[in-house]
């Protein structure tokens, strides 16, 4: 641009600069000179922050991580409870003011009270005889012995558990010890044709659980080999026994253990509470 053409410019500037509305008008805040044009920056806007990228796991990682296996569910245990009720379950506890035979009874509502209503049971008692006390009020009941002899004990207020604490209270003493003929009879309950495949597939878990205070008194035809003989035709039960005041050095104790399926299976108990807990375990499926 040439001096003159400069100077005449920047002369009228300065006269336009005289006139207020017209400086408000031609004078921006800021401008850039490029050529001979003002142009008027636009003020930087603020950019949003982009998204945080999600974690992505490589296909190949994916389609190679195993799935996780379902657990099986716990099979439901079907009980026979076989309770000694010779005349030794009279015997009084020192101090206590009870019988061995209450205090059984105190551990056997307990352990009631904390099975599953899935839970299939009989009771039987025993001294120098075997007999039932079929529970009512629920699914189940019927003849001696039989499949239908087990009743499914339902929910905590049911009729069946009701049931079940009414016959408890009713047991009484007498006569001797006729345990293996009352474990082989108890045992042959467990190999009824309609329940044997629950039994095999695991569904159901099959135990007899036993509570006496003493060895069998010898008066009885059956031996421990016919026990034994017994426990061959039905091998899918389990038979826990509870020696109740016996003490483990007692050649007692020894003889109970001899009845048990595993050498676990066996145990003793000297008051209700320890006795309650040994049940506990003894009803339930052995951990996997």
């Amino acid at each position: 641009m040439s001096t003159h053409i400069r100077g005449l410019l920047l002369a009228l500037l300065a006269c336009l600069a005289g006139s207020p509305a017209l400086a408000q008008v031609f004078v921006p805040d800021v401008v850039n000179e490029e050529g001979t044009q003002f142009v008027r920056e636009a003020p930087p806007t603020a950019q949003p922050n982009p998204p945080a990228p999600r974690p992505t796991v490589p296909a190949a990682a994916a389609a190679a991580r195993p799935p996780q296996p379902a657990l099986p569910p716990e099979p439901y245990p079907t009980v026979v409870l076989l309770v000694d009720t010779s005349d030794s379950m009279l015997n009084e506890i020192p101090g206590r003011g009870r019988t061995r035979l209450d205090e059984a009874m105190e551990a056997l509502r307990g352990v009631e009270q904390d099975m599953k209503p899935e839970t299939r049971l009989q009771l039987w008692s025993f001294n120098s005889i075997l007999s039932p006390h079929p529970l009512e009020g629920g699914e189940g009941g019927g003849g001696e012995g039989s499949s239908q002899g087990f009743v499914t004990l339902g929910k905590k207020n049911s009729p069946v558990r009701a049931n079940f604490r009414a016959r408890l209270k009713g047991l009484r003493t007498a006569a001797g010890t006729n345990l293996y003929m009352a474990v082989v009879k108890t045992l042959d309950i467990f190999n009824n044709p309609a329940d044997v495949p629950l039994y095999k597939s695991g569904e159901r878990f099959p135990v007899l659980v036993v509570v006496s205070d003493g060895e069998d008194w010898g008066q009885s035809p059956y031996t421990l080999a016919a026990v034994e003989a017994a426990r061959r035709k039905v091998p899918w039960v389990t038979i826990h026994i509870i020696g109740f005041y016996v003490s483990p050095n007692d050649p007692q104790y020894a003889a109970l253990c001899k009845i048990a399926t595993h050498p676990e299976g066996c145990a003793a108990a000297e008051n209700p509470q320890q006795l309650a807990a040994i049940l506990a375990s003894f009803y339930r499926p052995p951990k996997k």
